[in-house]
C-alpha cells in the first residue's frame, strides 16, 4: 500500500496554458468563447489525461469532447464525459479531503478565484496546494483560496486494480523487470 501512494504521488503532469498560440484561439465547444477565454477547466483535464499517459492537449481534447458529449450549453464541461479515457469522475471533493485524495493518487481539479477559474492540483504540503495553472503564472494556492466543496475528484483507470497495476509497472521499470511483467500481464489479459 505504501508503494502505491509513493508512486502515484510522483505522477508528472505537463503544464498546458489555455492561451497557448497552438490552441488559444480555437472555439471552445460550440460556444463563441475560445479556449484562451474560457478553457481553464478543459485545459486542466487535458493536463490530467496527459499525466496518466494519454496523448491529449487542450486542442485534441476539445475536439474529442465536441464529438463525445463533453459539453452542454455550448462550453460547459461535462465532468463524466472523460470516463472512457481513464479518468473516472467521482464527484466533488471537499477541502478537508484534498490531501488524502492527492496522496491516494487521485486527480483533483480545484476551483479557485471565487469560482471563476480551475486548476490541476499536483501535490500538497501543509495547507499549500501545488498546481498546474492553465491561466495564470501561479504555482500554488492555500486551502483558504479554494472554493469549498466545488472541486472535482477523478479516480484514475477503470478500477483501483488499474492504479495498482500502473504503479507496479512503474516500479518494475525502475527495477529493470518491466518487460517480463508486461509479457505476463498480456498473457493473463488474453485469457
Amino acid at each position: 500500500m505504501t508503494l502505491l501512494i509513493v508512486l502515484a504521488a510522483s505522477r508528472s503532469y505537463p503544464l498546458y496554458k489555455q492561451c497557448d498560440s497552438r490552441w488559444g484561439n480555437e472555439q471552445l465547444g460550440t460556444s463563441s468563447n475560445t479556449i484562451c477565454k474560457a478553457g481553464c477547466l478543459m485545459s486542466s483535464v487535458a493536463m490530467a489525461l496527459s499525466g496518466i499517459g494519454k496523448s491529449y492537449n487542450p486542442s485534441t481534447l476539445n475536439t474529442w469532447l465536441k464529438g463525445h458529449g463533453g459539453y452542454v450549453s455550448g462550453d460547459l464541461f461535462v465532468w463524466g464525459s472523460v470516463n472512457s479515457l481513464g479518468l473516472k469522475y467521482q464527484g466533488k471533493v471537499s477541502n478537508s479531503n484534498i490531501a488524502s485524495s492527492l496522496s491516494a493518487g487521485h486527480v483533483v481539479i480545484l476551483n479557485v478565484h471565487n469560482g471563476g477559474h480551475w486548476v490541476l492540483a499536483t501535490s500538497m504540503s501543509g495547507s499549500t496546494i501545488y498546481v498546474n495553472d492553465p491561466g495564470y503564472s501561479t504555482s500554488s494556492y492555500t486551502l483558504s483560496e479554494i472554493v469549498a466543496n466545488n472541486s472535482g475528484l477523478y479516480h484514475v483507470g477503470n478500477s483501483f486494480l488499474d492504479i495498482m497495476i500502473g504503479s507496479l509497472e512503474f516500479a518494475l521499470n525502475i527495477d529493470g523487470r518491466r518487460d517480463k511483467f508486461m509479457k505476463e500481464k498480456q498473457m493473463i489479459d488474453q485469457q
